[in-house]
């Protein structure tokens, strides 16, 4: 999917981006590509430069219900309810230097994950939404389940 897909795919939610201006993006970009030894797509390069660290909310919310921004799985996660077949999307990694850091989440989980898998955001209970930078598909990554030699083979 191309950036200008997500970008209209994303006028469906409301958007709490934090961007600090004082960040230099490109020059986060080129420091994050140089320790991963890999290249970003330029899809998800624009995708931080205008929403990285950003959290997603329906545009359904009202001062008295919060919708929250849930999907579905392709595999159903043995820890969901029976009935239950979302998960929860917390938040997206960005480029600012703080809780939200693409490159602290990649620090994070880099003796957990092979070189080729970076995680881009974060789901409930722990859990990661993930993208395989080879090849641009998306991961999920549950924590419970989680067996470094055997995780995304």
């Amino acid at each position: 999917m191309s950036f200008n897909n997500i970008k209209q795919k994303l006028k469906e939610f409301l958007i709490d981006a934090k961007t600090d201006p004082r960040i230099n993006k490109n020059e986060q970009l080129k420091e994050i590509e140089m320790n991963i030894g890999k290249q970003l797509s330029s899809d998800y390069k624009d995708f931080l430069k205008e929403y990285g660290g950003c959290y997603l909310e329906s545009k359904k919310t009202s001062d008295e219900i919060e919708y929250d921004v849930c999907y579905k799985l392709i595999e159903k996660d043995p820890w969901m309810g029976k009935g239950d077949d979302t998960q929860l999307l917390e938040g997206f990694y960005g480029l600012a230097n703080d809780h939200d850091s693409l490159q602290k989440a990649i620090d994070t989980y880099s003796d957990r994950f092979p070189r080729n898998i970076i995680p881009i955001a974060s789901s409930a209970g722990g859990n990661e939404i993930c993208m395989d930078i080879d090849n641009g598909k998306i991961l999920f990554w549950d924590h419970e389940l989680s067996h470094p030699d055997k995780d995304f083979s």
